[in-house]
């Protein structure tokens, strides 16, 4: 048996060990297991359940990379690297190379979407950035609340003729400028104004349109569809209407085609457009004229391009032997382009750009062409 004082320090020793732990237990609260500790530590936090969506508009994803994609944003596009922390625009030229994004597996419950078609690497897609050639539309798309200005000049004397180097190829001469706007109503429709000079009959044009098909959305051509009423002496006389179907249709990244036939109704010769301002009592029947357009851009830099163009009336020529026709040199920026071209046609409208200087009783061969400028310049 233990002397009573060694058990005394025995039993003091046993308390003090025991004390920690009761004292941490609050009172009547159960003490908790490790199975109930792992259980609390498991549980998953509030998190929103991810959906995959196929596409987000304005994001592609680069193939053969995993930190790498493409952002477009106001017309821009820029390279976005997640690896470097790294954010690079984009040159017009410059084209990523872009995956198709694939729709996750359907469930039995969830109707699969429609068909949409594929979109067009940007590669196989031509670059431009005005609505018209010279005088054909190129069927370029014209985005929402988008404001496109063109200022074009045809000057009148001819530039090859002796000694048209010193009237610097015809550029000392008077021209036809006129100008005009077209503004995008909504993603695929437009709306547009233009006015031509005194010589030219003070034509205003008004137009309304619709884009019908995109290259670049997997289309396989671009194409737009345009009506247009022409009025002389500033709207107020001899109205002209006019449909207008145009088709463009890209060879890869390095050149674009174009078909336009247009069809106007109560169309006349440019020196009797030209002379309603001075004559506008003197009544001029009109005809039906139908004319088919067809043209070509190709680039010999990423921004440079060589154009041209010729527009024939296949039926009513009023008076005209030759077709209309143009050969020029384009340099494209963004949301702008400055073309320069010789013509035998100073007729910018959708009826009068079929009409050659002949009208006039002047020369509309190659020896007679004359040199000109468009403008073009999308604002906002």
């Amino acid at each position: 048996m233990c002397p009573p004082f060694p058990r005394s320090l025995l039993i003091l020793f046993a308390v003090v060990t025991l004390c920690p732990s009761a004292a941490a237990q609050a009172p009547g609260e159960p003490v908790p297991t490790i199975s109930s500790q792992l259980s609390s530590a498991a549980a998953p936090s509030g998190q929103a359940q991810l959906v995959p969506v196929p596409r987000l508009e304005g994001v592609e994803f680069v193939n053969g990379s995993g930190s790498q994609l493409v952002l477009e944003r106001d017309g821009k596009r820029y390279l976005i690297d997640t690896q470097s922390q790294t954010i690079r625009e984009l040159a017009p030229t410059v084209s990523a190379s872009v995956q198709t994004p694939t729709a996750p597996a359907q469930t039995p419950t969830t109707p699969a979407p429609a068909a949409q078609p594929e979109a067009k690497k940007e590669s196989d897609t031509y670059y431009t950035e005005d609505i018209v050639l010279w005088n054909l539309p190129t069927a370029h798309h014209l985005e929402k609340k988008a404001l496109m200005i063109d200022f074009t000049h045809r000057f009148n004397s001819e530039a090859f003729q002796p000694g048209g180097i010193s009237n610097l190829l015809g550029l000392d001469s008077f021209s036809y400028s006129s100008l005009g706007f077209t503004y995008g109503i909504t993603d695929r429709f437009f709306a547009g104004i233009y006015r031509t000079p005194t010589n030219l009959g003070r034509i205003i044009q008004l137009s309304a349109g619709a884009q019908l098909s995109r290259e670049n959305l997997g289309h396989p051509f671009s194409s737009t569809f345009r009506v247009g009423i022409e009025g002389t002496d500033h709207f107020r006389n001899k109205y002209i209407t006019s449909l207008e179907i145009a088709v463009a249709r890209s060879i890869k990244n390095r050149a674009q085609i174009y078909f336009s036939p247009t069809v106007s109704f109560k169309n006349r010769s440019l020196d009797v457009i030209g002379n309603d301002v001075f004559n506008g009592e003197t009544r001029v029947d009109g005809d039906t004229t139908v004319a088919l357009g067809a043209g070509i851009s190709v680039d010999i830099r990423p921004t440079v391009a060589i154009v041209g163009e010729a527009i024939y009336r296949v039926s009513e020529r009023l008076g005209e032997h030759r077709p209309s026709f143009m050969l020029g040199i384009q340099k494209k920026l963004y949301r702008h382009s400055f073309t320069l071209g010789f013509s035998n046609s100073p007729g910018t409208t959708l009826s009068t750009r079929s009409g050659t200087r002949g009208a006039f009783g002047l020369d509309d061969t190659f020896g007679g062409l004359t040199i000109g400028f468009n403008l073009s310049r999308r604002l906002f």
